[in-house]
């Protein structure tokens, strides 16, 4: 991890006025204690579009040392976590790390589906590109996930 980028990352928040001062006040500005950051009851790593990858202070020396089993996962069209920045650039230096990019498919895909009144009010979250079927992702998401799982875990069923 690169200390420089997270303490930035930290002084945009403590400095986000749309944040309760009272919480302001409360952020600490200190990359120490993220620097060596290991828990032993993490096993494996499952992250849907992850995003902010870099800015967050994740370097290539920092994502070489992530010593579990990782899937990353984000859709092709993701504007809000572009893979490039984010899941690929994660994937490239974390050893052995698993990368599967949703064809046409925008950062939520991952919401739950949406019924007609969600797709009325809320049409960024709810309406996917055309030939994108979020339902169909979900199935084939929550199954790469048991299987990522299993694998990495060692599960027998």
């Amino acid at each position: 991890m690169n200390a420089t980028l997270f303490e930035r990352y930290q002084r945009n928040w403590k400095n986000n006025l749309t944040i309760p001062l009272y919480l302001r006040e409360q952020m600490p500005v200190d990359a120490k204690p993220a620097l060596h950051l290991r828990d032993p009851r993490v096993k494996a790593a499952f992250a849907m579009a992850p995003g902010i990858i870099q800015a967050f202070g994740m370097d290539p020396a920092g994502l070489a040392k992530m010593a579990v089993p990782a899937y990353l996962i984000v859709g092709e069209a993701d504007t809000e976590t572009p893979a490039a920045d984010n899941a690929a650039f994660a994937a490239k230096y974390i050893r052995g790390a698993k990368l599967t990019l949703i064809p046409g498919a925008g950062h939520e895909i991952f919401d739950n589906e949406c019924d007609a009144e969600g797709r009325d009010e809320f049409p960024g979250s709810c309406i996917d590109a055309p030939g994108v079927d979020r339902h169909q992702i979900h199935e084939m998401v929550g199954a790469a996930a048991v299987d990522f799982f299993d694998s990495a875990l060692k599960v027998q069923r």
